[in-house]
């Protein structure tokens, strides 16, 4: 059994591309054999990415508009579809991304586009593979981090200065919920290097205002990661629900927070993230102007954040049933953001107690949570042992000492 191909060696760009799509679907559903990966590969390197002139048998480069060409072929075709199942895999396929692969770079680039498209014209299709696309490469990989940092730069900071959340945004969490929980967990990744034991970097005002208003209004949005199913994937990688990313941007809030109410800047509103390394003395901050009201603001978005966390950690009994992993918080994860409060703390003054406490105590709040509901288990000496050498809190030695832990 085999798929004709012939048809698309007539077709021109950009036509091909979406004959192409078809066929790739048609090769995927074959039966699986030696020659399948190879005409999979065929069909994208030379039909749907375009990576060679097939007339010609040489790569080719592609300029904007090609590009744009391709992205709008792949929107309107995985628009189209009606199986969630195949959906997943034609995207999984389309867009894996193979290590030491020159063509990597290009698929990510044309998945950004392509999921920035999907964004501004509500195309739920598009969304929901993406979705699954961040679960199954890590929400907190690099490629994840790719895709997303174009979305923060086209939708997250168009005007830093107002307080409206872009119209685009507001309403994805119904349209797309798990795209909306795996886009937080990769885009606040950008700044909270969670996993890494660094501290994190401060993110733009406008990022934590967006997220603070889907958090708030939509409660189990960050367990949605936890509780949906993956059409089509065989596989399913650990989901990383977005709570540790934003638990650990609240928990070194007050550091940062501070260090802007010292200074008498701004927050940075219009900084666009990068995926090389990111370190506080980077941030640029232009003027002296509004550094009171971004600081009052901020202290009280993540003070919502941080409630809004608990609370999401304290409604995991009411959806256990249909989780379909154990897993809510990884241990190792918790551990390194202990870490990173840890070089925080090495770089506290004397005068600076009141914002230790409280990055302590809600450091404190969301453990305790977290062991009553079973979200987070497993060895945790590591982490008791972590907690030992941070500064003396009340919440951190009762939470100690309700364990045992001398």
């Amino acid at each position: 059994m085999s798929v004709d191909l012939g048809v698309l060696l007539r077709l021109e760009f950009p036509t091909c591309v979406r004959e192409g799509l078809r066929k790739l679907e048609e090769v995927i559903k074959l039966p699986t054999s030696s020659q399948q990966h190879g005409t999979q590969q065929y069909i994208m390197d030379e039909f749907i990415f375009c990576f060679k002139d097939h007339k010609i048998g040489k790569p080719k480069p592609l300029g904007p508009v090609e590009e744009l060409a391709i992205v709008q072929q792949m929107a309107h075709h995985i628009g189209e579809s009606v199986d969630a199942a195949s959906q997943n895999t034609l995207f999984i396929t389309l867009f894996h991304p193979a290590a030491n692969d020159v063509r990597t770079p290009h698929k990510l680039r044309i998945l950004g586009s392509l999921v920035s498209l999907a964004v501004v014209t509500h195309n739920a299709s598009v969304l929901e593979a993406t979705a699954v696309w961040l679960q199954q490469v890590c929400c907190l990989s690099s490629c994840s981090g790719e895709v997303c940092q174009g979305l923060v730069r086209d939708y997250f900071l168009p005007n830093p200065s107002s307080p409206s959340m872009p119209s685009p945004l507001t309403p994805l969490p119904s349209i797309a919920p798990l795209f909306t929980a795996n886009l937080i967990t990769a885009a606040s990744q950008l700044y909270a290097n969670l996993g890494t034991g660094n501290i994190c970097v401060v993110p733009p005002l406008p990022l934590v205002r967006t997220f603070a208003s889907w958090l708030c209004t939509h409660p189990h949005l960050a367990l949605v990661p936890l509780t949906q199913p993956l059409p089509g994937i065989s596989l399913p990688m650990t989901a990383v629900p977005p709570i540790l990313t934003i638990v650990k941007l609240c928990v070194e809030s007050p550091f940062f927070l501070r260090y802007h109410a010292q200074t008498q800047s701004p927050l940075p509103s219009s900084r666009r993230p990068t995926l090389t390394k990111i370190t506080q003395d980077m941030v640029k901050v232009e003027g002296k102007e509004g550094w009171k009201e971004d600081v009052q603001e901020a202290e009280e978005l993540y003070s919502k954040l941080h409630l809004s966390m608990l609370k999401t950690l304290q409604s995991v009994t009411t959806v256990r049933c249909r989780m379909t992993q154990r897993q809510v918080l990884c241990p190792k994860q918790v551990l390194s953001m202990i870490e990173a409060v840890s070089e925080r703390v090495k770089q506290c003054k004397s005068s600076d107690q009141d914002c230790l406490q409280l990055s302590l105590d809600r450091l404190a709040q969301v453990i305790l949570v977290a062991l009553r509901t079973d979200c987070l288990s497993g060895s945790l000496g590591d982490i008791w042992k972590a907690f030992r050498t941070l500064p003396s809190n009340r919440l951190i030695r009762t939470l100690l000492d309700t364990h045992g832990i001398r």
